[in-house]
């Protein structure tokens, strides 16, 4: 009896002990997945720093070219971690015990937006679609007119920062395609990238910079696919929850201009705001 106590005894701590040690390097491998994602910011940023310094020379040009490329580089390995962390977002078993107990702050499972409840599984396939487009890209045009989808992919489950860098690049690139000019802006950039902003605003308390994005998600140049199945409506939804009704009506109005053909789902849209009624909003949630 005495015996089998021991070995009951010594079993159990070997099992603690084990887990112990696969808890520490658990931890010491997040740390160090920390320490190279900090060190490949800073290179992000130096590349940044560089490529803004116009060539003067010849010279000067080649060079700026190979850093273009390293950048290119960099944002694709960047891309397939995102894409590795997403397969693995729903860890099971011992994985998923063993992940419990790391710190807060460690890579979880997806955090899905309410309005994709019962559509989860749907939610992680477009979001692995959509980083495989931008990390498949072949130069930086077809990069550019896959990353609002990627944006909006990527807040769907959760994964605000990366949503924020896609919208803010999607912006930015389409500020330089169309030469600052609005008619030659793309419609559907306009409308996605500031919906993402205003939606991350808004979760940040910033109602301000949300109410702002909302207005300049309203003033796109329209496209067919916001033609066909219209405006999303997370942002609006957003900001009606905080009692910023009027603001909700006027970009109702801006989105009449096109989508035209749908008039009578926001003028439905507008007699619910009116009434103090939270509309229905279907499928304009999740386009």
């Amino acid at each position: 009896m005495k015996a089998s106590r021991l070995l009951l005894t010594i079993l159990c701590a070997t099992a603690v002990f084990a887990i112990a040690i696969v808890v520490w390097q658990a931890r010491t491998i997040r740390g160090l997945r920390a320490e190279r994602a900090a060190l490949r910011q800073d290179l992000g940023i130096a590349l940044a720093a560089a490529l803004d310094k116009a060539p003067a020379s010849a010279a000067d040009q080649s060079r700026q070219g190979q850093l273009e490329l390293i950048k290119l580089r960099h944002e694709n390995r960047q891309l397939e971690e995102s894409l590795v962390d997403a397969r693995a977002a729903q860890p099971t078993g011992v994985k998923g015990l063993i992940r419990s107990l790391l710190p807060s702050g460690a890579a979880g499972p997806m955090q899905f937006r309410p309005e994709w409840k019962g559509m989860e599984q749907g939610a992680s396939n477009n979001y692995v679609a959509a980083i495989r487009a931008v990390n498949n890209a072949t130069n930086e045009y077809v990069r550019f007119l896959s990353l609002t989808t990627a944006a909006k992919a990527s807040f769907a489950v959760g994964r605000t920062e990366e949503a924020r860098r896609f919208a803010e690049d999607a912006m930015i690139l389409n500020d330089k395609y169309s030469r600052g000019s609005p008619e030659k802006a793309n419609g559907d950039v306009v409308h996605d990238a500031n919906l993402v902003l205003g939606r991350i605003a808004a979760d940040e308390g910033r109602l301000e910079d949300a109410k702002r994005h909302l207005m300049a998600a309203g003033q796109t140049g329209g496209s067919p696919v916001l033609g066909s199945f219209g405006p999303n409506m997370g942002l609006a939804k957003d900001l009606l929850e905080r009692g910023e009704q009027a603001t909700v009506l006027k970009y109702f109005e801006l989105c009449g201009k096109f989508w035209s053909y749908h008039q009578d789902k926001l003028d439905l849209w507008k007699k619910d705001v009116e009434a103090g009624r939270m509309p229905e909003f279907g499928g304009n949630l999740n386009y």
